[in-house]
């Protein structure tokens, strides 16, 4: 599985649901903590608790329900009070 291929991650008690390009998703045994420390230096975005984003698939950044990022794939993916600011803020940086 190649890191550029991988969408988004989605915490699943103790394992991760990772869904890939094209909807394939596989179940993994490891923490999302764990996948957003290895994927911090490809450009992950950590919205939520339960969710990390690749930043390459963000269609949008949606102000519904106080912060909401719409993936390419039409998924909307919920953003915490406390990340709302640093996850606006790193979404304007990669834009320049």
């Amino acid at each position: 599985m190649k890191v550029s291929h991988i969408v988004r991650c989605q915490a699943d008690d103790n394992y991760t649901r990772v869904c890939l390009e094209g909807g394939e998703e596989l179940i993994v045994s490891k923490t999302l903590k764990e996948y957003d420390e290895l994927l911090a230096p490809y450009r992950f975005l950590r919205t939520h608790q339960s969710h990390l984003v690749n930043r390459q698939f963000i269609k949008s950044l949606l102000k519904e329900d106080g912060g909401t990022i719409l993936m390419q794939d039409h998924v909307k993916i919920p953003i915490s009070r406390q990340n709302k600011e640093k996850v606006k803020q790193q979404l304007i940086n990669s834009e320049t």
